[in-house]
C-alpha cells in the first residue's frame, strides 16, 4: 500500500527536498499534517509508511498544473455540492490527485490511499456549512473520476487549531470551541499567534513534526469535528485498500 499526499505548502504536509515533484522516499520532507496520516494510518496497517518510503508527495503547484493538462469530462453538479470558487478549485485537485493515485496504482500494482490536504479557513461570520461544503465537495470530485480512497483533510479553521488542541495549557480539553476561531490572519488574536502564545515562542515545521513522532501532539486525542471526520474518510480510505 502507498499514501499520495497534497497539501497547501511546506508547513502542512510537507515539501520535496528537490525542485521537482512527486517526490518519494528520503526526498519527501514530511510537515506536521504528513506526519498525523502517517501515524492514524499506522495504527490500521501496523507499520509507518513513511518509515517504509511508501509515502509519495506532490505540491499544489504540480497538481494544479497536473490537473490543467488533463482532458477530465466536466461533470453536471454533483448532488449535495455547491459549486463556487472554492469548491469548483478543489475540483480541479481532487480529481488531479485521484487520477494520479489510480496511474501509481497500476504502475505498483498495490493500493493507493490519497490524502487532499486544504485549511477550511474563513472568518466568524462564514456559514456554518462553509467547511461542510468545502469538505463534501473533495469526497464527490474524488468519486466523480471513479476513484474511491480519496480523504479530505481540512482542519477548521486551519491546520493550527489541530496543533493548538494538543499544545494549548489545558490540552485536548474543549478543543471544538477552537473550530470557531476565524481562520484569518489578519483577524485579532489568529491562531498561529495563539498557538505562539500557547508554546512561548514560534515552534519551526521540523519541531512541530517531532512532537507528533514522539506523542506530545497525540492525534488520536484531539476530539475536534473536523478532525473526526478525516479519521472517519482515513479509515474507510485504508479498509479499501487493506482488504481489497
Amino acid at each position: 500500500m502507498m499514501l499520495l499526499l497534497s497539501g497547501e505548502g511546506p508547513t502542512d504536509i510537507g515539501s520535496c527536498k528537490n525542485p521537482t515533484t512527486p517526490c518519494v522516499g528520503e526526498q519527501f520532507h514530511p510537515g506536521p499534517m504528513a506526519i498525523i496520516v502517517d501515524y492514524l494510518a499506522e495504527q490500521k496497517c501496523g507499520y509507518s509508511l513513511l518509515d517504509s518510503g511508501a509515502i509519495c508527495f506532490i505540491d499544489e503547484h504540480s497538481l494544479s498544473l497536473y490537473g490543467k493538462s488533463l482532458l477530465v469530462r466536466r461533470s453536471p453538479r454533483l448532488p449535495g455540492v455547491k459549486m463556487d470558487k472554492d469548491t469548483g478549485y478543489f475540483r480541479r485537485n481532487a480529481q488531479a490527485l485521484g487520477i494520479k493515485a489510480k496511474e501509481l496504482e497500476k504502475l505498483n500494482e498495490l493500493p493507493v490511499v490519497s490524502v487532499l490536504f486544504r485549511d477550511s479557513d474563513g472568518s466568524n461570520s462564514s456559514t456554518r456549512s462553509l467547511w461542510h461544503d468545502k469538505f463534501q465537495s473533495i469526497i464527490s470530485w474524488f468519486q466523480d473520476v471513479s476513484y474511491d480512497r480519496g480523504v479530505p483533510m481540512v482542519p477548521k479553521p486551519k491546520s493550527e487549531s489541530w496543533l493548538l488542541c494538543a499544545l494549548k495549557s489545558n490540552p485536548y480539553q474543549h478543543c471544538a470551541d477552537i473550530e470557531n476561531e476565524s481562520g484569518n490572519d489578519a483577524s485579532p488574536n489568529p491562531l498561529k499567534e495563539q498557538l505562539d502564545n500557547a508554546l512561548g515562542f514560534h515552534a519551526s515545521v521540523e519541531e512541530l513534526s517531532d512532537w507528533v513522532r514522539d506523542g506530545r501532539i497525540d492525534p488520536g486525542r484531539i476530539e475536534m469535528p473536523s478532525m473526526e471526520a478525516f479519521k472517519c474518510e482515513l479509515n474507510r480510505a485504508m479498509d479499501s485498500a487493506l482488504f481489497h
